[in-house]
């Protein structure tokens, strides 16, 4: 397994028309998934890479879409890696989401 995983969920469909490829569409399926110990050991099948060490994830980042197919914004939410305080990115704009209330 990677040090670092990068998960790229596919959030858009091509459909197909008479001309080819087209009309797009977004998914919009909720994901569900753990910020902080994230245990791909379940998914693993090789018995080397079980007894290697322990397969837990934390999440650090995530990349949002607004919009549909055609048109959209990019935004980002960040985890600093001191302070574990979460932040969005928005084009020029950052601002604090939550603390980490944990002792540092």
């Amino acid at each position: 397994m990677p040090k670092v995983m990068i998960i790229s969920l596919k959030r858009f469909k091509v459909g197909r028309n008479k001309y080819g490829f087209g009309n797009g569409q977004k998914l919009d399926t909720l994901v569900e998934f753990p910020l902080d110990g994230l245990d791909m050991a379940p998914y693993i099948m090789s018995q080397k890479q079980l007894r290697s060490g322990p397969m837990i994830y934390d999440c650090f980042g995530v990349s949002n879409h607004f919009g549909s197919s055609g048109f959209g914004h990019y935004t980002a939410f960040g985890k600093h890696p001191l302070s574990g305080d979460w932040y969005n990115f928005d084009d020029s704009n950052v601002t604090k989401v939550s603390s980490n209330n944990k002792e540092r």
